[in-house]
């Protein structure tokens, strides 16, 4: 808090940086270990497993942050006064309240089994990814759970469970990122999807750095994966060679540099922000940005400002690559960043003494950048103080275009003036340069609460003109520890429209619980409906008559009904049928089709897609909806050799006796054991006694973790999973 009652005038801020800005090379230039691929996350084991296996440690993640500035002293004097907002937005937007599309629950301590979650997820065209500390998980857009929960440390091939995780969906590659840090060396372990699948392979890296990575935050960007880190020393800002872990190449190239000019905040984790690409438009050539707040009542800091980097990278020549040597500064209103000293929450909560913390003094996760016709625009999000420790939530939106750097081209401080404190925020546009903001609120009379706002493009500047709406409200409390967050995410839906957040929130006493939701900004259009999901068919067995039920949604402001929804399967229309209900603006129903499908062939995908046919449609491109769907069912060969028992007996001292009965005499069987990255562990022959082969596996010399026993005579195979302990 800034409690000085000296009175000062405030004048005009406008950014005096020049455009040109000289530029330094890096500081390191390495590169990571390509580790393998994983075998599918959905043939992987989740928690329930592994917990009989004897795999179970509820734990706290530590934020790491130097004590010695814990009571770090501040400037009295730094602007605002007294919590004065020039820019603060007290009253409730005007337009009519939006609800959720899609909003479900994401994970729980009980699956994740450590504190804070550290929620992140990503949405792709037909899934979302969702990960906390320590497991993720894998859903249709509807909610439906693909795969999981799985232990990260499972997931990612690398034995430990350290934490926090971030998700990312690259738009450019179809592709899914998923990262958590390893404690043991300092390194970021780090999986890209091998298609656009999320419950199949990944190319998993291990990048070992010179201190550690806590505090983690990446970005898409079309030259790189972007990385910020709070570091006590080394590097802090990384570029990673994108496209050479998408191509799965074996030492994809690291480059780390400093932030010339930067000050740090002295009161808590360090946390400059990398822009992250949303939607698939961008200029060649357009450098990485990093952006940090530089708060005036830090020493060496005179007025409040963000400083933007810009990051040039050549992976063919890395040592050339370059960052601002003087970072551009962009004057903003006073802004207070300090809530309370680190350690000590700054939420109240109702039924206890214990406050939950904000997560002051940072730049909230994720920096959206869009590229628009005429501008880029980048939205940014932090907490500010606005007196009595009540935080509210400043956003800011910065453009530049071909002739004009960065600049403020609008912000704002949500805080409606009702004894409630608004923080944990996420904040991106739609391609229609409409803002969606999702974020936490509580108080000692509010159990902790998710809500969100918004804007259209064209509205007051400054303004969050949609009321604040409900995504879900706690009901519990944490009274053993003040770690919450440590951050929330909001994604962009691939149409471009849809935003999709996920935080945390409590359910009982000292039991996190984290939510999915997506939702829309209303795009004032009278007719708009399209299909939103697929309820069936999913992966699975499959038959020659599936039935095809989807979700419809009307996004107009006039009702609907009798419209058509046409079905094609790998590309041939298959059916054409009439919705007969009536859809109120703004909600769903599912329709089932009366047609089924065939797609009875053994290991086949298929590609299904239906779209609404709604005569006057003002919004084609959101009419239709596709998914692939693959028909697991084995071949009559692979059943038969499949048919029998396969078992794996435990005798001991990491010894196993495999047993494998099949119908008949398949000749000679042997037995391979694979890690979850593909590599080969151990082999060996099965004893062929007719009907039944069996071997001795002597795992002694294997880690502890997840492995896979594939027995093959050359033609067939069967595969059994094996939980190696301690």
């Amino acid at each position: 808090m800034k409690l000085s009652t000296l009175v000062i005038a405030v004048t005009a801020l406008t950014s005096f940086s020049a455009m040109a800005q000289d530029t330094v090379g890096p500081q390191v230039v390495s590169t990571g270990e390509f580790l393998g691929k994983t075998i599918p996350l959905r043939d992987m084991p989740d928690i329930y497993e592994m917990q009989e296996a004897g795999y179970e440690n509820i734990r706290e993640i530590k934020q790491r942050f130097d004590p010695t500035q814990a009571d770090a002293v501040i400037n009295p004097n730094a602007l605002p006064l007294n919590g004065d907002d020039l820019v603060r937005q007290s009253e409730q937007g005007t337009r009519q309240v939006m609800t959720t599309m899609q909003n479900f629950e994401g994970a729980s301590l009980a699956e994740g089994q450590a504190v804070p979650p550290d929620p992140s997820g990503a949405v792709g065209p037909n899934h979302y990814v969702h990960a906390v500390n320590l497991v993720v998980k894998i859903f249709d857009k509807t909610g439906t759970l693909l795969s999981g929960p799985t232990f990260l440390g499972t997931f990612l091939g690398s034995g430990n469970n350290n934490g926090d995780p971030i998700v990312m969906y690259d738009q450019l590659a179809d592709r899914f990122f998923v990262s958590q840090f390893r404690t043991s060396d300092n390194a970021l372990i780090i999986g890209v999807s091998e298609t656009p699948d999320p419950t199949g392979s990944y190319n998993l890296y291990s990048y070992s750095l010179d201190a550690f990575p806590d505090y983690p935050h990446y970005s898409i960007w079309p030259d790189a994966y972007f990385l910020t880190a709070n570091k006590f020393n080394g590097n802090t800002t990384y570029a990673i060679d994108r496209q050479g872990m998408i191509n799965g190449d074996a030492n994809p190239a690291i480059i780390g540099f400093n932030l010339p000019q930067v000050v740090r905040n002295p009161a808590t984790v360090f946390s400059p922000e990398p822009a992250n690409l949303v939607g698939t438009d961008f200029d060649a050539g357009t450098p990485g940005y990093i952006v940090y707040l530089q708060d005036d009542q830090w020493g060496g800091v005179s007025f409040d400002h963000l400083k933007v980097w810009e990051i040039d990278v050549d992976f063919d020549t890395p040592a050339n690559s370059t960052i601002s040597a003087n970072p551009l500064e962009i004057p903003t209103a006073p802004f207070d960043s300090f809530i309370r000293p680190f350690g000590q929450g700054d939420i109240e909560q109702p039924n206890t003494t214990r406050r939950v913390d904000a997560q002051s003094g940072i730049i909230s996760y994720a920096a959206n950048y869009r590229k628009f016709p005429t501008h880029n625009s980048w939205v940014i999000t932090m907490n500010t103080d606005l007196g009595n420790f009540t935080p509210g939530i400043r956003w800011i939106e910065l453009r530049n275009d071909a002739t004009n750097d960065w600049s403020i081209f609008q912000e704002g401080t949500f805080a409606p003036a009702d004894g409630e404190k608004r923080f944990m925020s996420s904040a991106a546009m739609d391609i229609d340069g409409n803002i969606g903001m999702a974020y936490n609120l509580g108080s000692e009379n509010t159990p902790v609460a998710i809500k969100f706002t918004g804007r259209f493009d064209g509205d007051p500047l400054g303004e969050m003109t949609f009321p604040e709406s409900t995504i879900w409200n706690g009901t519990g409390w944490q009274a053993n520890t003040n770690r919450f967050g440590d951050y929330a995410h909001m994604t962009m839906d691939p149409d471009g429209l849809t935003f999709w957040h996920t935080t945390e929130y409590f359910q009982g006493v000292n039991n996190w619980r984290t939510r999915i939701a997506s939702f829309r900004l209303n795009t004032g259009l009278l007719a708009d409906v399209g299909v939103s999901s697929f309820v069936t068919p999913t992966t699975g067995d499959l038959g020659n008559a599936e039935t095809v039920t989807v979700n419809v949604y009307n996004f107009g402001n006039d009702p609907q009904s009798n419209f058509d929804v046409q079905l094609s399967v790998d590309g041939t229309i298959v059916a054409t049928e009439t919705f007969s209900g009536t859809l109120a603006p703004f909600t769903g129903d599912t329709y089932t089709f009366t047609q089924t499908v065939d797609l009875s062939s053994p290991q086949t995908t298929y590609d299904i897609e239906a779209r609404t046919l709604l005569t006057g449609d003002q919004n084609a491109p959101n009419d239709p909806f596709s998914i692939e769907v693959n028909n697991t069912l084995l071949s009559t060969n692979d059943v038969e050799f499949n048919s029998g028992e396969f078992n794996i007996l435990p005798i001991g001292s990491k010894q196993y006796d495999l047993d494998f009965n099949t119908p008949r005499d398949f000749g000679d069987i042997n037995y391979t054991v694979y890690n979850t990255i593909g590599q080969k562990v151990t082999a060996g022959n099965l004893e062929n006694r007719g009907n039944e082969y069996v071997a001795r596996m002597d795992m002694s010399a294997a880690v502890a973790g997840v492995y896979f026993v594939v027995v093959s005579n050359g033609e067939f195979q069967a595969t059994k999973r094996v939980i190696v302990n301690k």
